[in-house]
């Protein structure tokens, strides 16, 4: 279950780290990770936030982010360019400065434009062992491939 004062609490803290943050800079301390998200830049918890993780996905080569779904809450805070973000079964569309909150084992996948570039917490702190890519339909996770092959069909 999410608290929603807990989930406010986490971007009141990390907001103004991202909006005052420097990620090209950043990243170069740092080797990424290629998976279906892009490249991914696991960063120290520089807030010192007990359980939760921070890291960078840098999506500008991608057409889309893979369909998946983990345990952990995850926050995109939008640095750069836009994208259509669909959980569940929901698209929305965002942009720098957003800030979007993605429950616990709820599919997800992005669209992005040619910049699209977000910083990610997660809590409890990401594993990957959790991720699970999605190439169906899953009702328990609200993902829809039909969707999903939809909206990649019309890039």
């Amino acid at each position: 279950m999410i608290h929603e004062a807990h989930v406010l609490a986490l971007i009141a803290a990390w907001q103004p780290f991202f909006n005052t943050l420097n990620w090209q800079e950043i990243i170069t301390n740092y080797p990424p990770k290629k998976c279906g998200c892009g490249l991914v830049y696991e960063l120290p918890n520089f807030l010192d936030r007990p359980n939760e993780s921070c890291a960078i996905a840098d999506m500008r080569d991608l057409p889309f982010a893979e369909p998946h779904y983990h345990p952990e809450l995850e926050i995109y805070f939008v640095l750069e360019g836009s994208a259509t973000l669909v959980i569940g079964t929901m698209a929305y569309q965002v942009k720098k400065g957003d800030s979007i909150v993605i429950p616990p084992n709820k599919a997800h996948f992005t669209i992005p434009d040619s910049n699209f570039i977000i910083g990610v917490i997660n809590t409890p702190p990401f594993n990957a062992n959790n991720y699970v890519a999605l190439t169906e339909s899953n009702s328990q996770t609200e993902f829809d491939y039909q969707q999903f092959k939809e909206l990649v069909n019309n890039l």
